[in-house]
């Protein structure tokens, strides 16, 4: 039986069938995690009955795992549904996986997608950045999202967004959450929460990272891009002072 979650650690949960690869993944990050607490698990249903018993912060997790649906979307949306603030990043080999699933996957705001070659310096920044920001996007998942915006008719510019809503737009693509955001600009989460929804509608996106790509593309603000660690920001409270 797995021992309980350590009260004072936070938790990595590693999940793959193939053992050489999942204990590979285990060594790697207890070097760069000396202080989280790591757990694994061979199938889909040992990823939910572990979750469940140690609540982990991040789970890495092979795309096809034993005893899963076809759709790694699946597992992805019962790890949600146990434990809603958990980042999840799926390990894909994209020789294997089809774009598709990997875009389905981003829809559903996947925390990573990180490829099953990438080096052991990019699994740690990834866990890095995940742990920190909620979500780390590379290169093969920001070309997925742009191929996909460049086969869609793009709303102009000039008819997206209100002066309002580009506020809150930009301070969405500086990472500031609705509280922040409504603090800042004095009114309600809910406002701040139907701009959003109204964006995602013009802007013909399904997710935040979705609308930001989309406002990068028309020049409508400068942000970092959502594969990079964001830097440390001050609070918004402060930036009136400013």
């Amino acid at each position: 039986m797995l021992p309980p979650r350590p009260t004072q650690s936070p938790a990595i949960l590693v999940a793959d069938a193939l053992p050489i690869f999942r204990h590979g993944l285990l060594q790697v990050l207890s070097q760069a995690f000396a202080a989280h607490a790591l757990c694994e698990a061979a199938t889909a249903p040992e990823v939910l009955a572990v979750a469940q018993r140690w609540a982990p912060d991040v789970v890495v997790m092979a795309a096809g795992l034993p005893d899963a649906p076809a759709d790694p979307g699946a597992v992805l949306a019962a790890l949600r549904a146990q434990q809603p603030q958990v980042a999840v990043v799926v390990v894909i080999d994209p020789d294997t996986t089809p774009e598709l699933v990997a875009l389905r996957l981003l829809r559903q705001n996947v925390s990573a997608l990180l490829l099953r070659t990438a080096p052991p310096q990019e699994v740690c920044e990834t866990v890095r950045a995940v742990l920190a920001h909620g979500r780390c996007y590379n290169e093969y998942a920001l070309n997925l999202l742009q191929s996909q915006l460049h086969h869609r008719q793009l709303p102009r510019p000039a008819d997206c967004f209100s002066a309002r809503q580009l506020e809150v737009l930009r301070l969405i693509a500086d990472d500031h959450t609705n509280e922040e955001i409504a603090e800042y600009l004095c009114t309600s989460v809910r406002t701040v929460e139907y701009h959003r929804s109204q964006m995602l509608q013009k802007a013909g996106t399904r997710t935040t990272l979705g609308l930001v790509l989309f406002a990068q593309r028309q020049g409508l603000l400068s942000a970092p891009p959502p594969c990079s660690p964001l830097p440390d920001r001050q609070p918004v409270r402060q930036l009136a002072k400013s």
